[in-house]
């Protein structure tokens, strides 16, 4: 058949229009790109977005229902009519599959971000992703690298996302604070420390270090922090 006349019959069928595909990378930044056709490859999506050679990399499709599913090179994928199809490009081989609410779900490193797994799976600010694990109870704020690649297939859950989060201070005392940014000054304010005095935060592994004037930190469920006299002052 003539490749002119199909083309020209597509067009009429499509009304004339193209079909708009936003093509993520690794970090979540999307370009929207524009097809003739309404169908797609896996090889199509890759030269699109500047990716090649096409074998390095992973193209996932984002359906409407939040789920991610592989597309192959020359496998192809239908394009929607009435909005713009998101679509991701990685580099990478195999994928490591996990599921959000039952959402099944794939990608070819083995980490993402909190706030990315939510976005896939169209979770609201009010919601927060927690491990779904026996004896597990685990919730990651937005910015928390959460691993995907380990033995098993990871599921995780959507719970409601508290306001506030309990950290605290003195070794025994704990204060419900806003979940937000706050600066050295503001929580020597809220703890009460003693003028003249530093404050520490205390590491997971239980090493104290010293924040400095004006240092800015977003506070966790958990944290700990302690004071101390400046250095050749006794307590």
């Amino acid at each position: 058949m003539d490749t002119a006349l199909t083309d020209t019959a597509n067009k009429q069928v499509h009304g004339n229009r193209s079909f708009e595909a936003a093509i993520g990378d690794a970090d979540f930044n999307f370009a929207t790109v524009a097809f003739d056709d309404a169908k797609v490859t896996g090889a199509q999506l890759c030269m699109a977005a500047g990716r090649h050679p096409v074998e390095d990399y992973v193209v996932l499709r984002h359906l409407g229902t939040g789920e991610l599913e592989s597309l192959r090179p020359t496998e192809t994928s239908d394009l929607d009519k009435n909005k713009i199809s998101r679509f991701f490009v990685v580099e990478g081989g195999d994928t490591h599959r996990f599921f959000v609410e039952g959402l099944s779900m794939e990608w070819p490193r083995n980490k993402l971000i909190a706030w990315q797994i939510k976005f896939l799976a169209g979770a609201g600010d009010d919601q927060a992703l927690s491990l779904e694990r026996p004896g597990v109870d685990q919730v990651f704020d937005n910015d928390d690298e959460v691993d995907i690649g380990g033995g098993g297939v990871e599921r995780f859950k959507l719970r409601h996302r508290k306001k506030t989060v309990t950290v605290i201070y003195g070794g025994d005392v704990e204060f419900e604070l806003e979940r937000r940014i706050y600066t050295t000054e503001e929580l020597m304010a809220v703890f009460g420390v003693p003028a003249g005095y530093k404050l520490d935060i205390i590491g997971i592994d239980g090493v104290f270090r010293e924040m400095a004037p004006g240092e800015r930190l977003k506070v966790k469920d958990g944290m700990e922090f302690a004071s101390h006299p400046p250095v050749g002052q006794s307590s």
